[in-house]
């Protein structure tokens, strides 16, 4: 029962620890939804651009009934436990999703299902806190890749017809105003991700610091506590859940500093080389050497500023999370000896 009430004490400090850091940064946190609904969602693109936005699209939509689902299904158990526990028992001996202290007969009508009801409602709500910023930052997560992709795109499309131009001083000049479009872009979307990881980065870094204690709980619920089938079940979508929620998060941490980084080969792999050494040719080339040079510091999402978070991060949560099982199995299995 102390691992029990341990772990759901953890998942509502971190909600509300999240919501905190939100409510501080609402002002960011409005200026990164009004850009994305302006630049990502809003944005009118071309045959080749929609269908990746459109792919983009499909993933977040199966990520978020994906993480819904689990949620949902682990707080239905909360609520099915001490169903399936009041059934042959007496009115006087109902107990309720969680214990409460207080000078009131809650085991009798009315005060048992008006209890019951703010506990379903509470239940709920620390569901829907706990997944809502996590799904929110991994759905503009893959919209920030997808936008990194179609500029990938449109700088390898400047050089495609340069073979086809008679004239290269005006060819150069069309290369050189369609590359400052795709400079203002390439900035755009780094000022997007440091706000985006100046809102999250603490969030980040207190989900990272309690997910191998959570996961850690999970484990020793399912495997060796002595729990009814109910609060079993419990742990285990949670336990799912929150590994395919570390593992899709992290998977596009590291998408995002790897589209990032595809920004200074696409550029370098243009033929701005042989274009002439005008005034526009030679501006051109200066603009390319200092795209790629930003390009080589990639666009990444941090734990509180320690470290950035890539797919590494992931498979050291769960070597951490195997660390703690083991201790308090050992400690567990020494208790029992006693």
């Amino acid at each position: 029962h102390c691992t029990f009430l341990l772990s759901n004490t953890l998942c509502i400090i971190l909600a509300m620890f999240k919501l905190l850091i939100l409510n501080f940064r609402r002002t960011e946190f409005k200026d990164l939804v009004l850009f994305a609904q302006e630049n990502f969602w809003h944005f009118k693109y071309d045959h080749d651009e929609k269908i990746l936005f459109m792919k983009c699209r499909k993933l977040c939509k199966l990520w978020t009934i994906t993480a819904c689902s689990f949620t949902q299904a682990s707080l239905a158990f909360y609520i099915i436990t001490p169903i399936c526990a009041n059934i042959g028992k007496n009115k006087s001996d109902r107990v309720l999703p969680f214990k409460m202290w207080v000078d009131l007969p809650l085991s009798v009508t009315p005060y048992y299902e008006i209890m019951f009801v703010i506990q379903l409602a509470t239940v709920q709500q620390i569901g829907v806190t706990y997944l809502c910023n996590d799904n929110f930052l991994c759905i503009l997560n893959m919209h920030v890749i997808c936008q990194f992709r179609m500029l990938h795109n449109r700088l390898l499309d400047l050089w495609k017809i340069i073979d086809q131009q008679t004239d290269k001083i005006d060819y150069a000049d069309k290369c050189y105003i369609a590359l400052k479009k795709c400079i203002r872009q390439h900035q755009s979307l780094i000022k997007f991700c440091e706000k985006l990881e100046y809102v999250n980065t603490f969030p980040i870094f207190g989900h990272v610091v309690v997910f191998s204690l959570l996961m850690c709980f999970d484990t020793y619920e399912i495997l060796l506590a002595n729990v009814s089938t109910g609060t079993r079940l419990i742990f285990v979508f949670h336990m799912v859940g929150s590994f395919i929620h570390i593992i899709f998060f992290t998977y596009t941490c590291h998408g995002l500093i790897e589209e990032s980084s595809n920004i200074s080969l696409a550029t370098y792999s243009g033929w701005w080389t042989i274009l002439p050494m005008t005034e526009t040719g030679r501006m051109l080339r200066e603009d390319v050497k200092v795209m790629m040079m930003k390009s080589m510091r990639p666009c990444y999402l941090s734990a509180g500023g320690f470290f950035p978070i890539s797919l590494e991060t992931s498979t050291a949560l769960m070597s951490t999370t195997m660390s703690y099982f083991t201790l308090m199995r050992e400690s567990s299995v020494k208790n029992a000896d006693k």
